[in-house]
């Protein structure tokens, strides 16, 4: 590596480690002295510990590793870089005393990094007896902020909801943007590991009733669907459980956006996703309404929402029940959300 680039490495992993650190402290702005010690996992890992022991790495790693040693005490720890006060605070020592400590901790860095070579070599014992050069150290200590960042990151905002470098509070749009977005990552998790049907199940692809009967939504509905919920968009969104979201939309869909739809709903049924099924005129099988079955992302284990023809409105509460029925019968479900029926 010629001069010239390693000078350019160095200062750019230093920038990147300075870039790191601005975005820790902020992380611990606006909290009480309780919300910046409190242990928020089984390891009790917290906001102010996790601080202190980056301040330790900082003073370790561009201190006595380079023997350039740093002016004050260190802790001292096990022949595996191991010392378990390292990630709390006790109630004697202040917050204040922890950040001006990182801070010291920096600067001390600082002046090694920029007073040294990038090949300059040190000796971190607890890696081995093999020199070291001062690009690992810095590489390593970047990915050793940027992984304690993320701790902080989750922390906060299990904390207040804050999240970002800034550590902003969310806009009512984002609080429900993120709202809906944990809602499908729930109702995903739910799916993936067997929570929603158990492993192996089969689902019934059926029901008959004299007044309707239903089998699994699929593309070869498409016409029947969309002649159906679009004749009845009013009458569909004062039903229980809509409108729950943007359906039906307001400007209504072309066949080929609705066949897309109907593909949709097929593929959830084939893998377990959810499971939609239309609902049909026992005389004609034309589509009179829809039942669809999905995951929760609360405390029930399956969403159950209905919808009849504006023309079938006397089979709104039947087919529900029906279905209420059928759930208990045949699903393996036992706590439904029935949308308020």
């Amino acid at each position: 590596m010629s001069d010239d680039a390693a000078r350019a490495a160095k200062t750019h992993l230093h920038q990147c480690l300075r870039w790191a650190r601005a975005e820790v402290l902020p992380k611990l702005d606006g909290l009480d002295e309780y919300d910046v010690r409190r242990p928020m996992t089984r390891t009790s890992t917290n906001l102010l510990g996790l601080v202190k022991h980056l301040a330790f790495y900082e003073a370790s790693y561009f201190g006595f590793v380079f023997d350039r040693p740093y002016p004050e005490p260190l802790p001292t720890v096990d022949q595996g870089f191991r010392n378990e006060d390292l990630m709390w605070v006790p109630a004697d020592e202040s917050r204040e005393q922890v950040v001006d400590d990182y801070r010291r901790a920096c600067r001390h860095a600082d002046d090694t990094i920029e007073a040294l070579p990038i090949d300059a070599v040190g000796h971190v014992p607890w890696w081995g007896a093999a020199d070291v050069p001062l690009f690992s150290v810095l590489a390593h200590m970047v990915g050793e902020t940027r992984q304690h960042l993320g701790h902080l990151d989750i922390i906060r905002e299990q904390l207040d909801g804050r999240i970002g470098e800034d550590v902003e509070a969310l806009s009512p749009e984002q609080e429900a943007d993120f709202a809906r977005r944990w809602r499908r990552t729930e109702r995903a998790a739910r799916v993936a590991g067997h929570r929603f049907t158990p492993a192996g199940f089969t689902p019934p692809t059926s029901l008959v009733d004299e007044r309707f009967r239903l089998e699994p939504l699929g593309p070869q509905h498409n016409t029947a669907d969309h002649a159906a919920w679009t004749s009845s968009i009013e009458h569909i969104r004062a039903s229980p459980g809509y409108p729950d979201g943007d359906w039906p939309p307001d400007g209504g869909l072309t066949l080929e956006e609705n066949l897309a739809d109907l593909e949709r709903h097929a593929r959830d049924f084939e893998t377990g996703r959810g499971f939609t099924f239309t609902v049909l005129e026992p005389a004609d099988g034309d589509v009179i309404g829809c039942v669809y079955l999905y995951p929760s992302a609360a405390e029930h284990d399956v969403v159950v929402q209905s919808w009849v023809r504006a023309d079938r409105a006397h089979l709104d509460t039947p087919l529900a029940d029906a279905v209420a029925r059928w759930i208990d019968s045949d699903w393996p479900w036992s706590r439904p959300d029935r949308c308020g029926r």
